[in-house]
């Protein structure tokens, strides 16, 4: 069993019977998932403040404090392993918005990726009733508000998902906005093997609004993505789209938030998207997640999510 790191923040062993099977619980999870640990390290400093200003009593500030890390352990390792992964990278995705335009490698994980591999990735994300939700509201939310203007047909409904992922901001934890990104990213990991100039490009434009495109439009078109293929004339429906995009996908991470609200109990990922000033879903939105579930009756999810509303 691992020793305490002697410079650590972990609570004072005393007071807990279980803490050091709880640390190494914890450090297991943190060698798989080591993105995890300045957050972990600045929740703990965080609690730890907050109870000490408060008056408690120092012994009960670490009984507490171990209690929290009990709960928050029991919640990832409710996760899938590629949940975790992927919560832990939104930790330091700060360098994925800040693509180097001279950096054409292409990603590691761009080398291996495959459709099937996708596909797989995607239902053993959504195994979990928490990403089988947010996976519900992509689909009944977002998709059907992405940009259909014939001028942007080269850009797919994947590259749209990658530049939202790419786009939100990063969160140390799952939320309902954390859920459905990362269920963008398991559904757009060919956008990995755009070169990073492109990628850096489009992501610029995208973010970008109206009165931002003025001079050197044909050089920018030169830098987006080949096969989007669009020219200075299109740039303004495709920032038009993008503003529609990123409106969708606030819809969708409320319709999750309302989801979780509405649920009895909230086992696994659920318990981590609770959000109790969301307002409940209402009965128009509960039947549709009935009826669009029918389509993915393959997905254990999806069966789980259903029982517990």
């Amino acid at each position: 069993m691992r020793r305490m790191r002697p410079d650590s923040i972990w609570p004072d062993a005393k007071a807990s019977s279980s803490g050091a099977e709880l640390v190494h619980r914890w450090e297991a999870l943190l060698y798989r998932a080591p993105r995890l640990r300045p957050w972990l390290d600045q929740m703990l400093g965080q609690k730890r403040t907050r109870l000490q200003e408060s008056g408690v009593v120092q012994i009960e500030v670490e009984r507490t404090l171990w209690q929290e890390l009990s709960r928050w352990l029991a919640d990832f390792e409710a996760l899938p392993a590629f949940a975790v992964s992927a919560i832990a990278v939104t930790l330091e995705d700060e360098a994925l918005h800040q693509v180097e335009p001279d950096d054409e490698r292409l990603e590691e994980s761009a080398l291996t990726a495959s459709p099937e591999r996708a596909v797989s990735e995607l239902e053993t994300l959504v195994a979990d009733p928490a990403f089988a939700l947010a996976f519900h509201c992509v689909d009944v939310r977002l998709r059907p508000q992405l940009p259909p203007d014939p001028q942007l047909a080269g850009v797919s409904e994947s590259d749209w998902f990658a530049l939202l992922h790419a786009s939100a901001r990063p969160q140390p934890a799952l939320t309902a906005q954390v859920a459905i990104t990362l269920v963008l990213h398991v559904l757009s990991t060919s956008w990995a093997r755009v070169p990073a100039a492109a990628r850096h490009a489009a992501l610029r434009l995208f973010l970008a609004a109206p009165a931002h495109l003025s001079g050197g439009l044909q050089r920018l078109c030169a830098s987006l993505p080949a096969r989007w293929a669009l020219t200075p004339a299109d740039l303004p429906a495709f920032v038009a789209g993008g503003q529609a995009a990123r409106a969708a996908f606030a819809q969708a991470t409320g319709l999750c938030a309302r989801f979780v609200a509405a649920a009895r109990n909230r086992p696994g990922g659920l318990s981590l998207l609770a959000d109790e000033s969301a307002g409940v879903a209402s009965p128009v939105e509960v039947a549709e997640l009935f009826r669009n579930s029918r389509k993915y009756q393959h997905m254990g999810g999806f069966r789980q999510l259903l029982s517990l509303l």
